[in-house]
């Protein structure tokens, strides 16, 4: 189960009420419990004005790396429009995720960054704004074995006609990671089937979901970026969805295969 650190800010005005700080504490907790994480911490910004970037507890969770920051709404990050997009830019800038309840954004989803790069584009913005490092895009070769192999197209990928390279889609990788991160807390496979059925999460077909479907992808090499053909594993095939170590926690017990580089 992946791990959160609340955060609150109380404006002068607030500063010292402690029925805000249970209310939005709670919607902190209500929401990590539904969506599989730990809340590790809550810190409390009492009183503080100015800049955002200037508060201290902010400014110290955003020193900590890999930090999954929640807050109950936007309105955490600031009063004003530019303070709230200066935040979300520095935190994207920095390699941290960002989740706010109120508003459902989570800048690792699609949805997210796309906000993201909408307050980038607002000029009166973007002299506030850092844009996050820009990566050079990993190219995948696929070996000449598999090439053209057929087969079905494991959910959250497409295949490229054009290329014959697998593409990530984005939604369902977040699905296929929300499924290792259940399984790693312990959830059967029965749950989790049922609980994709329940959040109306349709399958690669449309249908239900069932915990032979999950066993499947929880079982299936694929999502570390590498392809299996004839007890042979290819690494580096194309992008992957989940690191080999999380993989590998999952399916300790599984037989290990010959690796092809």
């Amino acid at each position: 189960m992946s791990s959160a650190v609340g955060y609150i800010w109380l404006t002068p005005e607030q500063s010292g009420d402690d029925t805000v700080v249970k209310a939005e504490a709670e919607s902190l907790r209500v929401y990590c419990q539904a969506n599989t994480l730990t809340l590790a911490e809550i810190c409390v910004e009492q009183g503080t004005s100015g800049v955002a970037l200037d508060r201290p507890v902010l400014a110290e969770l955003m020193k900590r790396k890999a930090t999954t920051i929640v807050v109950p709404s936007l309105a955490a990050l600031g009063r004003r429009f530019h303070d709230v997009a200066t935040v979300l830019s520095e935190i994207a800038f920095l390699g941290l995720q960002l989740i706010s309840v109120a508003e459902d954004i989570d800048t690792n989803r699609a949805e997210g960054q796309q906000i993201l790069k909408v307050f980038v584009s607002i000029p009166q913005l973007a002299k506030f704004m850092r844009n996050a490092p820009i990566e050079t895009p990993k190219v995948y070769v696929r070996s000449r074995e598999v090439l053209h192999n057929g087969g079905t197209c494991p959910y959250g990928f497409n295949l490229n006609e054009a290329t014959n390279q697998f593409q990530v889609v984005p939604l369902e990788a977040n699905v296929v990671r929300r499924i290792f991160r259940e399984r790693i807390a312990g959830r059967s496979l029965r749950q989790i089937a049922n609980d994709l059925t329940r959040d109306s999460i349709p399958t690669k077909r449309g249908g239900r979901w069932q915990a032979n479907t999950v066993k499947t992808i929880l079982e299936n090499i694929f999502y570390t970026g590498a392809y299996q053909c004839q007890n042979r594993v290819y690494q580096n095939d194309h992008e992957a969805i989940i690191t080999q170590d999380l993989f590998s926690q999952v399916n300790s017990s599984a037989e290990v295969v010959q690796m092809v580089n």
